[in-house]
């Protein structure tokens, strides 16, 4: 017992002097940048697979900020769809300049696509956005601001799952806002471990120059964290700190699809060799198993009740403590109110799934994720 009591506080400490640090960075002030009014340096790069229910509101939204912001491409990558999102991409690009629709004939995946769009294109900057997703109000103008004359190799963009009045959508929303407030603070720290593709922006030249090195151009998934952690050692990645770049998503519609995409998300990892990530996941994982073993062995009366309460206590305000503050930066509604419902739920959450990853390799959309 005194052997945990130990590891327990010691463990507890150092997350809680982690999670305070992400707060201190996620405490300062948003960035704005000097406007410009063209995006003709940019290209949008959608890939898509039977994503009909989606793209609808996509295109209307893109559409809208085209017209404020006008000049950038947009290339479509058609990946074997089945249902009407080739008629709709058909029809978008017949009335808008710039836009071409590209099909993935010998290739799958969203890797892939990309991959074959930029070949497809030679602006200096590409964004990769996802066929589900809804940028907000000026995105494209305030994407167009950030990327004119500057010389990162990678943006990191703010993505918001939600929003949602389920209990799986909430779960998502706010675990997602804690998996944002980690993604800025390493990024800020110059450690950056994550990014998601579904709003990512890069330019062309840094990703040809590390193209042929990548080992992991056959796994289907990853298309974000693979280019991540290829241009880490070139030491030029930021983050925006700017709420005007964010893009929403629906979040998934139910626990399976949830378990699918997660396992997906987390089993792409293991093929990513940086210390800065394994660490950061290491801590998480240990912090809400070691808390999951607590709190069984205090029902039981093995453990000090005040111990429990205390690190219990703890745990709850610091993560609430970044989730609202990141919540409210993106300007997410009642995220205090279900991170209390749901507080008891994330540790098992949080532990279960980096262990199932391990053992089940899931598909998605109809196939494996390494082909």
């Amino acid at each position: 017992m005194t052997v945990l009591l130990i590891t327990t506080t010691w463990l507890f400490t150092l997350y809680a002097l982690w999670v305070m640090k992400m707060i201190s960075l996620w405490s300062r002030p948003s960035e704005t940048p000097t406007p410009i009014h063209s995006s003709s340096h940019l290209s949008l790069i959608i890939p898509y697979r039977n994503e009909a229910q989606h793209l609808p509101n996509l295109l209307a939204a893109l559409s809208i900020q085209l017209k404020q912001t006008p000049g950038a491409a947009l290339l479509f990558v058609d990946d074997h769809s089945t249902d009407e999102s080739n008629k709709l991409i058909q029809a978008f690009a017949a009335t808008h300049a710039n836009s071409v629709m590209l099909s993935q004939r010998e290739s799958h995946g969203k890797k892939q696509g990309i991959d074959l769009a930029i070949s497809s294109t030679k602006t200096p900057w590409i964004i990769t956005l996802d066929a589900d997703v809804i940028p907000c109000d000026g995105w494209l103008s305030r994407i167009a601001s950030w990327t004119h004359e500057n010389a990162s190799d990678l943006l990191i963009l703010p993505l918001h799952i939600g929003p949602s009045n389920s209990i799986v959508g909430r779960l998502q929303e706010v675990e997602f806002a804690s998996v944002m407030g980690v993604t800025a603070g390493m990024a800020l720290l110059k450690r950056p471990i994550l990014c998601n593709g579904a709003n990512m922006c890069f330019q062309r030249e840094a990703y040809l120059r590390v193209r042929d090195e990548r080992a992991d151009m056959h796994i289907t998934s990853g298309d974000d964290l693979f280019l991540l952690h290829a241009l880490i050692p070139h030491q030029n990645i930021a983050w925006v700190h700017d709420p005007q770049v964010r893009v929403s998503t629906a979040p998934q519609s139910s626990w399976s699809t949830l378990v699918a995409q997660r396992l997906r998300w987390m089993g792409k990892t293991s093929s990513i060799s940086n210390r800065n990530l394994t660490a950061t996941a290491w801590l998480t994982f240990l912090t809400n198993g070691v808390w999951i073993v607590c709190a069984f062995l205090t029902l039981f009366n093995r453990f000090p009740f005040a111990f429990f309460a205390g690190i219990s206590i703890l745990k709850i305000v610091l993560d609430g403590w970044l989730i609202v503050k990141v919540g409210r930066w993106m300007c997410i509604k009642r995220l205090k109110r279900f991170y209390l419902a749901l507080v008891f739920l994330y540790p098992f959450y949080a532990t279960l799934f980096p262990l199932i990853s391990q053992l089940v390799k899931p598909t998605w959309k109809g196939r494996p994720t390494t082909i």
